[in-house]
């Protein structure tokens, strides 16, 4: 019997209930592929070129701060 034929009550009586879940997870859909997040990582880059490192540090991790709010 294929663990994804059980149902979540039965699962859990067999102490599978982990592994049922994992079985029958949905794989993950990305609408952003790794090209559009290179692509636009370029472009982010780009417009931080002119700064130094330390310039550089300070306004990426002030923009990771305003992203988080």
């Amino acid at each position: 019997m294929n663990i994804n034929e059980l149902d979540k009550e039965t699962a859990l009586k067999l102490g599978v209930l982990d592994a049922y879940k994992k079985a029958i997870r949905k794989p993950r859909e990305q609408k952003f592929s790794k090209e559009q997040v290179r692509s636009n990582a370029i472009k982010v880059l780009a417009v931080v070129a002119g700064l130094n490192q330390s310039e550089r540090e300070r306004v990426l991790q002030h923009a990771i701060k305003l992203n988080s709010v």
